[in-house]
């Protein structure tokens, strides 16, 4: 009976000794090799240290990862086993940061971070430009593509959707280190309709449509109408110097959109009679208001005066000219 209890208790310490030794995973972050332009084979070793233990490798453009492999199981053992992971789709030319990381019931491990560089050139960048030299049925379109030291094809894409739908010839862009400028005339477009459009670059088989979205409308037929209000205070200005200050508003048809409608000049002129004592000329705000001061320091003719307040708005390329009600103010 001795025997039989003394043999259970060394089993007994055998087996604390055990659970006791078990701990987080150990793990050390390998080297990358197989490196190609589009993957690469990733090693490391992971040490279950008692424990089953799950492992995966983490991987992405900067020390925040972002993406990770698929999770594999390392065993329960009490010795570094070798593991290795394949990446695929990658970018070429671009520096990539990776690690291990491993976990058991005990908590997770990370190996240090390290990085590799898929081969290839890099992808090209484009950058969308303005629209310029506007029309009723043309427009220029520009950007910047990067070309990344090689040779790069690039387009404009548009249409009256971000779907786009249509495309410029293609234009090559030739090697360089520095952004090259590129641009495209676009003909044969609706009048009065508002396109959406980006630059699309290419070279290697890859193609990056990095380029943001841009719009431009192309100029009526007809110029359209707008409304115009405006409001001048005081009604009544008593004390000197006379101040009245103007504000308001040109309003373009829904269908027009601001960036196009709100250009141009407001007159703002002070009549006494037929005669103009003061103008002034305020250009549109990006909301399509305006504003402006007159001062008269004396009293008109040395006497109290009346005074018309015309307001019209001089129109641009896409409205026509457009007057606001006239109002009548006092000074003295």
């Amino acid at each position: 009976m001795r025997k039989i209890v003394l043999m259970s208790f060394v089993v007994s310490i055998a087996w604390a000794a055990t659970a006791w030794a078990e701990t987080t995973p150990g793990v050390v972050s390998g080297s990358a090799t197989s490196v190609t332009n589009i993957g690469a084979l990733l090693h490391g070793t992971v040490n279950p240290q008692g424990g089953y233990t799950a492992y995966a490798f983490e991987y992405g453009l900067t020390a925040a990862y972002g993406s990770a492999t698929t999770t594999h199981q390392a065993g329960r053992g009490t010795k570094a086993v070798s593991v290795k992971a394949t990446l695929a789709n990658l970018t070429p030319g671009t520096v990539y940061h990776y690690r291990i990381i491993a976990t058991n019931k005990l908590g997770t491990a990370a190996g240090l971070d390290r990085t590799f560089t898929t081969t290839g050139h890099p992808p090209p960048g484009a950058v969308t430009g303005v629209a310029s030299a506007v029309g009723k049925t043309t427009a220029t379109l520009t950007g910047t593509v990067v070309t990344q030291s090689e040779t790069t094809g690039w387009i404009f894409q548009y249409g009256t959707t971000t779907a786009y739908g249509l495309q410029s010839t293609m234009g090559l862009a030739t090697a360089s280190p520095t952004p090259t400028p590129v641009a495209f005339t676009l003909t044969g477009l609706s009048p009065g309709t508002t396109f959406h459009y980006r630059l699309v670059a290419e070279h290697d088989g890859i193609v990056v449509e990095d380029g943001i979205d841009e719009t431009f409308t192309t100029i009526p037929l007809t110029r359209l109408h707008s409304r115009v209000t405006a409001h001048t205070t005081p009604f009544h200005a008593r004390h000197k110097p006379y101040r009245f200050t103007t504000i308001g508003k040109v309003a373009p048809p829904a269908s027009l959109p601001a960036g196009v409608a709100c250009t141009g000049v407001v007159d703002v002129r002070f009549l006494l009679g037929r005669k103009s004592v003061a103008l002034r000329r305020p250009s549109l705000g990006t909301n399509c208001t305006f504003s402006t001061q007159v001062l008269f320091r004396h009293l008109i003719d040395h006497t109290k005066t009346q005074l018309r307040v015309e307001v019209r708005f001089r129109g641009n390329s896409y409205l026509g000219s457009t007057g606001a009600r006239t109002q009548t103010v006092r000074l003295g």
